[in-house]
C-alpha cells in the first residue's frame, strides 16, 4: 500500500469532538481526519466535483479492464490495486467510502458471474472460502 500510518494523540475534549463527528458522518476516525487534512491543504477533490456511484463503477471497471490486459496471467489483484479510482473512492464519489467500496465490490463480483471478466476469477481456499488480500479485500487471479 502506498500508505503510512501516522499516530495522533489529540487532547481529549479535540478526541470528543473528533468522535461525535465521525460518528454523525459515518466514518471512521481515520477517515475523518485524512479528510479534514486534504481539505486543509488543498487536496480535496471539491464536492461539486464528485460523481454519482454509478459513474464511478464504470470507471472502476474500466481499469480493471486494463490492469487485466496489461498484467500476465496468474497475477493476483485486488479492486484496490488494480483501480486508482477505488482506491481514492472517498474523495471522488459521493456516500460513505466504505458502502460505496461494498457497492462496487459487489458489482464487479456480478461481472465475474456474468462471465463479462472470462479471464478473471475469486482466489479460493481449500474449502472454498474467498481469500483475502493484504488490504482485507476479495483477491482476484487473472487465468
Amino acid at each position: 500500500r502506498d500508505v503510512e500510518r501516522i499516530q495522533l494523540y489529540p487532547p481529549e475534549n479535540l478526541k470528543n469532538v473528533i468522535q461525535k463527528d465521525a460518528k454523525v458522518k459515518g466514518l471512521s476516525i481515520s477517515q475523518l481526519t485524512v479528510d479534514i487534512l486534504m481539505q486543509h491543504y488543498g487536496l480535496a477533490v471539491p464536492i461539486e466535483n464528485k460523481k454519482a456511484l454509478p459513474e464511478i463503477i464504470d470507471e472502476v471497471i474500466e481499469e480493471v479492464k486494463v490492469f487485466v490486459k496489461e498484467n500476465p496471467v496468474g497475477t493476483t489483484f485486488d479492486l484496490l490495486t488494480a483501480s486508482d479510482t477505488f482506491k481514492n473512492i472517498h474523495m471522488v464519489a459521493d456516500g460513505k467510502p466504505s458502502a460505496n467500496r461494498a457497492t462496487v465490490g459487489k458489482i464487479f463480483v456480478s461481472k465475474l458471474v456474468k462471465n463479462e471478466f472470462k479471464n478473471v476469477a475469486i482466489v479460493r481456499t481449500q474449502s472454498g472460502v474467498a481469500k483475502k488480500s493484504v488490504n482485507r479485500a476479495t483477491l482476484y487471479e487473472i487465468l
